[in-house]
């Protein structure tokens, strides 16, 4: 049965519940339709990155803002990327932010973030294999916390794009458990 009529079938059904006229009823069937694309309004902190000479978008999973101190968060990273400035590992998160380079992401399978959180979840931190994220313990409001920092990068060289460093809890969602998943579960 295609989309179409079952919709009509849908409408008809209530138009013989309800008494409701065909337009009616069709309004009431359409309101009842989940979302067709959930919305996660992430916190922007790219202006208190900027005073602690980060040269990328920072944005902040909403959850997360009520377990962190997002500018002790910021610093901790900025320390780390300094303290590794001869890993190899680090160079691409180190380039987007802290020398603002705009590099096009490298197709990689979903697996190596997967792995990569498998492992955050282990209690273990550190970079990825690709090295567009990085988990590091930091301070929180009620003791250690675990934060996932994810470079978000232009899938394309012709997209004019600038990346985003993503602060986001490591259950792997952005607006809590069971919620907007990063596609890495």
């Amino acid at each position: 049965m295609t989309a179409k009529r079952d919709l009509k079938r849908r409408v008809r059904e209530r138009q013989g519940r309800t008494g409701e006229s065909y337009m009616t009823a069709l309004r009431h069937v359409l309101d009842q339709r989940p979302a067709a694309v959930p919305v996660v309004e992430m916190i922007e902190l790219s202006e208190v990155a900027a005073a602690l000479a980060i040269q990328c978008r920072v944005r902040m999973s909403p959850v997360l803002a009520d377990r962190i101190d997002a500018v002790g968060a910021l610093r901790r990273l900025r320390e780390a990327l300094i303290a590794t400035e001869r890993d190899p590992a680090f160079d691409l998160m180190r380039r987007v932010v802290m020398h603002g380079e705009a590099p096009v992401a490298r197709m990689t399978g979903f697996h190596i973030g997967r792995r990569f959180l498998d492992r955050v979840r282990a209690g273990i931190g550190g970079i990825s294999e690709h090295g567009r994220m990085l988990a590091l313990m930091v301070d929180g409001r009620r003791g250690p916390e675990m934060v996932v920092f994810m470079l978000w990068l232009a899938p394309v060289p012709y997209v004019p794009y600038r990346p985003s460093l993503i602060l986001a809890t490591t259950d792997g969602t952005l607006d809590g458990p069971g919620g907007l998943s990063l596609a890495w579960r």
